[in-house]
């Protein structure tokens, strides 16, 4: 279910990654100096239900859906907070989260060396259903102001609003199959299949690491249950995506946000997420 620790795991462990979050300082005691490193957690200890309103801590989208606490989350494996979003099977209809009550950012991808940290972000995630025209859903950071309809995700199959958003989705004509997307406001998505699948009601970890300082075709990193994508890998940047920031939302303020959208072949659709996490670099 949910974890009680903010230790970094192996690919079999409920906790945050150790290729994202040790090899990158923000845990494990590594880190010279803690105010160069911020850090968001949230496992999610929501109480019953969410309202369709936005408050300083989140901006919450319902049609037509819910979002509660698990009710497997008793404590008997050491688990706190396990949020449940719950769409009616209504096409087009989301439910969705965003931080900073539609009016704040959190962290900010910069391509500018002397001036920006690693940007890091892991969540962990469980779907009801993978099978086409059915479940489409997106994790991952975006613009604010986001958990709105359409805000990433629109109602026609397979595109996506032109907003800043670097993330994970599922497409609504290829069941199983997880992509990687990043895209720039007024540049063209990028997206690639990761090789991996997502299997009903299994619990995976989505994740990825923006180091301003790498090579270029290292800047990027996209990461499922721990392993770096490699086949995101191969074709993760390009020279122009990170060059002149035509596609990639370098430069760009962004906040996490999690969504599901139905299909239209759909019953009820659900996503459970245990828990998700953000850390900024800071230069000084």
């Amino acid at each position: 279910m949910g974890t009680t620790r903010l230790s970094a795991e192996g690919i079999v462990g409920r906790g945050l990654s150790p290729e994202i979050w040790q090899a990158n300082n923000f845990i494990g005691g590594n880190n010279y100096d803690p105010s160069l490193n911020g850090f968001f957690f949230d496992d999610f200890v929501e109480g019953t239900a969410w309202a369709e309103e936005n408050t300083a801590k989140y901006q919450c989208l319902l049609q037509s859906g819910t979002i509660t606490q698990s009710p497997d989350v008793d404590l008997s494996e050491g688990e706190w907070g396990v949020a449940v979003f719950t769409s009616d099977g209504t096409d087009n209809n989301q439910v969705s989260i965003q931080t900073g009550g539609a009016a704040g950012n959190l962290v900010k991808i910069d391509d500018a060396t002397d001036e920006a940290g690693v940007v890091a972000f892991e969540c962990r995630i469980q779907l009801g259903t993978v099978t086409n025209d059915d479940l489409r859903m997106f994790v991952g950071l975006a613009e604010m102001n986001k958990s709105i309809n359409n805000g990433i995700i629109s109602d026609t199959d397979d595109t996506y609003a032109d907003v800043d958003h670097i993330g994970f989705t599922i497409m609504s004509t290829d069941g199983a199959s997880l992509y990687r997307h990043f895209h720039k406001a007024s540049g063209t998505l990028d997206s690639e299949d990761t090789g991996d699948d997502v299997v009903i009601n299994t619990w995976i970890k989505l994740g990825f690491v923006y180091d301003p300082n790498a090579i270029d075709a290292e800047k990027i990193k996209f990461y499922v249950d721990g392993a770096e994508c490699t086949n995101a890998g191969a074709t993760r940047v390009t020279a122009t995506d990170l060059a002149d920031d035509t596609n990639f939302p370098a430069g760009e303020e962004l906040a996490p946000i999690a969504m599901i959208k139905c299909g239209s072949g759909s019953g009820a659709d659900t996503m459970s997420i245990d828990w998700w996490a953000v850390g900024q670099g800071f230069t000084g």
